[in-house]
């Protein structure tokens, strides 16, 4: 009796424990961030930038660029490193998720601590392709990437075209792509100090909204010979 009256009242403090909400802001104090969004933020796209400003700009495939970012992200940033190194921050490159039973996506990056996944989707442009919203940001909106959560992040890697115009003619296609009406205001909302960048929300199959993060990098076309 004493056994089990002993596990019965450690399974109550489980279940009370594992309240998501409570859990989330328990985590967010032990790492000094006051909300979600500052976690994502000053964490993870603050990561990209700092990351951007020391790895090589010769532009090569997607993946290659990406992996450079991801390489920076777990052996120098020093935002993420001692994170990742000490098991707290769980990166994930090509994170594969079930969307159905019969479907199978998979993400460029993922930060993940527990309760508070950030998934990013990176796309190659040479100008406002469609692609970035036909085959990046639709992913968001139905619900093939994160379908639990309310935020994420779109990261463009500019090899070619002048940078501010892919950003403005890409921002003004955005405001038309599912946006939630009300929320215009954040296409001129930057992501902290990064020049090319902006915010977004839009309308999601299942009726909620998802906020998106977009930061744009320039990267050096293939074809240039340094002079």
């Amino acid at each position: 009796m004493k056994k089990s009256a002993c596990c019965s009242k450690i399974y109550r403090r489980v279940i009370t424990l594992v309240n998501r909400d409570e859990f989330m802001y328990f985590a967010l104090d032990k790492l000094g961030f006051k909300t979600k969004e500052d976690l994502y933020e000053n964490l993870y796209l603050r990561a990209f930038i700092d990351t951007y400003q020391r790895i090589g700009k010769m532009s090569i495939l997607e993946e290659e660029i990406r992996d450079r970012f991801v390489y920076d992200f777990e052996r120098v940033n020093p935002l993420t490193r001692d994170l990742i190194q000490q098991q707290i921050l769980i990166l994930t490159w090509e994170r594969w998720l079930n969307v159905s039973e019969e479907e199978k996506r998979r993400a460029d990056i993922s930060f993940s601590i527990s309760g508070f996944e950030f998934i990013i989707e990176c796309k190659r442009l040479k100008f406002a392709d469609s692609r970035y919203l036909n085959d990046g940001i639709i992913r968001f909106v139905r619900l093939k990437y994160a379908k639990r959560d309310t935020c994420a992040g779109m990261i463009g890697f500019v090899i070619g075209g002048d940078i501010k115009k892919i950003v403005d003619n890409l921002k003004s296609r955005v405001k038309d792509f599912y946006f939630s009406p009300g929320f215009e205001y954040l296409l001129r909302k930057g992501c902290l100090d990064w020049e090319y960048s902006f915010q977004s929300k839009h309308d999601r199959s299942n009726n909620t909204r998802i906020h998106l993060y977009h930061l744009f990098f320039d990267f050096i076309p293939e074809n240039s010979i340094s002079s």
